[in-house]
């Protein structure tokens, strides 16, 4: 009895002691997880919550490693109390997402919103050695993104959309099947939900603007708007309505007037034609006359010319019978913009039932229900997506020394027979001493794997053999840290608006178990033509699944630490009228025996060069005139594509050089180049695609450039998700070529530092770094201008 009074009193102490602390503060809630909720694993996605104080978001990537990354909220309100955005890559789907507080500031309050979620968590204020947790919760799981927050997998198309879905999101639907939309439809109707980087819109296929999203377009902040453009510029596909509500549209979102021509922004509404849209849509319902955007051209030979760079889709007329386009494609630097002179989510449209036809057909082949078949290549390769076999690719190592089955099949084969009958026979008939075969059997067993060992050890290459690694330092010249690097990166310049972009992938490799920090450094030759840099990212890329061939190992063991430091602004170096140089940076990487971690450098710049434009025959469609190389470095196995032809210029294009006469260069049909056709006597042979193949990185690169010149799927049956983005078959339009070529010295190299234990973590010098021993295929995409000539 007396042992039970006193626990009765120890409780009401203790809580006497709780109520008489102070109550702890508020912490920070998530408002949105991606937009509205829906995200891609795997790419970078924003997370939307109450400003804290170094502030750090931590997540798991595709192997399971915990990530950490530093925010610096570059580009968000001034307002203290305001919501900011976080950027991280969540690696799987539900993947565990943490809010840390680096400082000792307390946290502020929440701002409004639904807090994100989805398994209930609630550890709040929770201390930890890597700083005060403020907040843990989950991304959402893979569902049906009309129905709320969810993970879009890689081959769903994802659409954002402000104002009326125009009926993409019934897409594949079939209520009597109980089957869900084939298409992710992500409809806006909060601007708190819209990221302010353009890293906020990565995985986004394409977004849709109409007439009754003026509510929302109104309210984005500039740096929302800004994002939206610079994700247009960088690739992305705009889909817009201008009718009769033109003049509201643009009015409310300036970062639209400035993507579109001058020409295009400073129009007028006028009366037009329906006739034009019933002829494209093959529809048997009659429209009435609508207000409609005057879309400018000029009246030529061939019909209706555009004014500026853009493709006429639908040519129509107005009420008074003047030729007018109904539906122009716009290029705007690598991404293209498709407007449509109506408003389709008002009348007379809003009932018309080919309404859907009608945008399909205008986008392509991105809102079909049918993507292609993969799942033969999904049994032979083991993914279905082409980034998987550039995985493969990138994966091997010379380090790795490669055995095959049949001789690990005759040492095992040698190893039973030494240590069974081999040994029997000589401790019986030789020695005579049966006993002695418990020295001779673990001699015999340790010698074997001695030899073994040996074999296995790794091919040693000195440092100081790779020419590209002139700058290490001393101390490491001559020394192999078995750490190896492969990658593949491309270049993209538009020469028209001085746009540039650069994507890197690659793999690192370690054979003994280390703990490195990575750099991005740029090259001189990349420093020479990059001004005012967007964004310089350095990350974790992949995640586990179909697509990449990807499995999810769940480890109980010690998780891998990458945190990471996005520089997501700012400008370029002292010599550029900046502060610090730019670059990304991943520190205390750790990397377990003989494996390997997947990074991606991801950059959007603006150009320094301006390049002359190609010229072409008005009744021809063959280019004409000279060809400079504006690049300061040489280009090899370079190529000048126009349209459906290939130009193949010389195996070595030098910097500035010129080629006088572009058309006495041997032309091809860019088709037959890229799947090797050949014509015989009376067919034509092309070579098939080996989905298992992982030895030919200049075809994997060709293919992820141009895949759909190939006719996509059909041709290599491996879908292009995940790295479409690089394809640049929409973009050789009638008014711009494209010059493509081979570079000898990377864009872009990765500085590798060997730590231990954290030693020398603040070193930032650059002496520091050495870049590691791989095979680098290294590209470069320069679009130009085709110039109209009379002769």
């Amino acid at each position: 009895m007396r042992f039970v009074l006193l626990m009765i009193a120890a409780v009401f102490s203790l809580v006497g002691t709780v109520s008489a602390q102070d109550p702890p503060a508020e912490t920070p809630a998530v408002d949105f997880v991606g937009i509205n909720g829906h995200y891609r694993a795997g790419r970078w996605t924003a997370v939307r919550f109450a400003p804290i104080a170094d502030a750090v978001l931590e997540t798991t990537d595709g192997d399971g490693s915990t990530v950490f990354y530093e925010q610096d909220f570059l580009g968000s309100s001034n307002d203290a109390d305001a919501a900011v955005f976080g950027y991280c890559v969540p690696g799987t789907e539900a993947a565990p997402l943490t809010i840390r507080s680096a400082g000792k500031a307390t946290a502020t309050k929440a701002s409004s919103g639904d807090q994100v979620d989805t398994d209930g968590l609630a550890d709040r204020s929770e201390g930890s050695g890597n700083g005060q947790v403020a907040l843990k919760t989950r991304f959402p799981e893979v569902g049906t993104p009309a129905e709320g927050p969810a993970m879009i997998p890689d081959d769903m198309p994802w659409v954002v959309v402000f104002g009326d879905p125009l009926g993409i999101e019934t897409i594949g639907a079939n209520e009597l099947l109980d089957r869900d939309a084939s298409i992710a439809v992500t409809r806006v109707t909060e601007p708190a939900s819209i990221p302010d980087h353009v890293l906020g819109f990565s995985g986004v296929d394409m977004m849709v603007v109409t007439g009754s999203g003026v509510g929302v377009l109104e309210q984005l902040s500039e740096s929302q708007g800004s994002a939206i453009g610079d994700w247009v510029r960088g690739g992305g596909q705009l889909f817009v309505t201008l009718g009769g509500s033109a003049p509201k549209t643009l009015e409310a979102s300036p970062w639209l007037v400035e993507l579109l021509p001058k020409s295009v922004a400073s129009s007028s509404v006028v009366r037009m034609d329906p006739s034009g849209l019933e002829t494209f849509a093959n529809s048997q319902s009659r429209l009435s006359p609508f207000d409609g955007w005057q879309l400018p051209k000029t009246i030529g030979a061939g019909g209706i010319t555009l004014s500026s760079v853009g493709e006429a889709l639908i040519a129509g007329r107005t009420s008074r019978r003047i030729g007018l386009p109904l539906a122009v494609r716009y290029t705007i630097a690598m991404g293209r913009v498709t407007i449509v002179s109506a408003d389709l989510d008002a009348s007379p449209f809003v009932d018309w039932p080919e309404r859907l036809d009608l945008v399909t057909k205008l986008t392509g082949d991105l809102l079909t229900e049918d993507r292609g078949e993969v799942s033969s290549s999904f049994r032979l390769g083991g993914y279905s997506d082409l980034s998987g076999q550039v995985r493969r690719s990138l994966d091997r190592f010379s380090t790795k020394r490669n055995v095959s089955f049949s001789i690990i099949a005759l040492v095992i084969a040698a190893l039973i027979a030494l240590v069974a009958p081999l040994d029997y026979l000589f401790v019986r008939r030789v020695l005579g001493n049966p006993l002695l075969g418990w020295a001779t059997f673990p001699v015999v067993a340790i010698l074997l794997s001695i030899a073994l060992v040996i074999a296995a050890n790794p091919r040693r290459t000195s440092l100081a053999t790779d020419e590209s690694n002139d700058a290490a330092p001393a101390s490491e010249q001559g020394e192999d840290s078995l750490l190896r690097a492969n990658a593949v990166e491309f270049l993209d310049i538009d020469g028209s608006s001085q746009v540039g972009r650069l994507f890197r992938w690659s793999y690192l490799y370690s054979h003994p178990a280390q703990t490195v920090s990575v750099t991005a450094n740029r090259s001189s030759s990349l420093d020479n033509i990059s001004r005012d840099i967007e964004f310089q990212m350095l990350g974790p890329f992949g995640a586990p699944g179909r697509s990449m061939g990807g499995i999810q190992i769940d480890s109980w063991s010690e998780p891998l630490h990458v945190p990471v430091s996005p520089l997501m602004s700012g400008s370029d170096d002292a010599s550029h009228g900046g502060g610090v140089r730019l670059a990304s940076r991943i520190d205390s990487l750790e990397l377990a025996p003989r494996s390997s971690k997947s990074i991606a450098a991801q950059m959007q710049f603006r150009t320094t060069f301006e390049v002359a434009p190609m010229k072409r025959r008005r009744t021809s469609d063959s280019l004409q005139g000279s060809l400079v190389n504006p690049l300061d470095v040489d280009l090899l196995d370079s190529m000048l594509i126009y349209q459906q032809m290939v130009y193949l210029l010389p195996t070595r294009f030098p910097a500035g050089a010129t080629v006088k006469e572009i058309d006495r260069m041997r032309q091809k049909n860019f088709r037959w180049q890229l799947s090797r056709q050949r014509a015989l006597e009376s067919s034509s042979q092309t070579e098939a695609w080996d989905v298992t193949r992982s030895d030919r990185p200049e075809r994997l690169a060709e293919m992820l450039m141009f895949h759909d010149v190939v006719g996509g799927a059909d041709y290599t049956g491996l879908q292009n998700e995940i790295l479409g983005q690089l394809d640049m078959t929409d973009l050789l339009t009638k008014e711009q070529c494209i010059l493509v070529g081979r570079c000898a010295d990377p864009w872009l190299t990765l500085g590798v530092k060997t730590t231990s234990d954290g030693a020398d973590s603040g070193n930032d010098s650059a002496n520091a770094f050495a870049t590691p021993v791989g095979e680098t295929q290294s590209w470069v995409r320069v679009i130009l201008p085709v110039k109209e000539v009379r002769r």
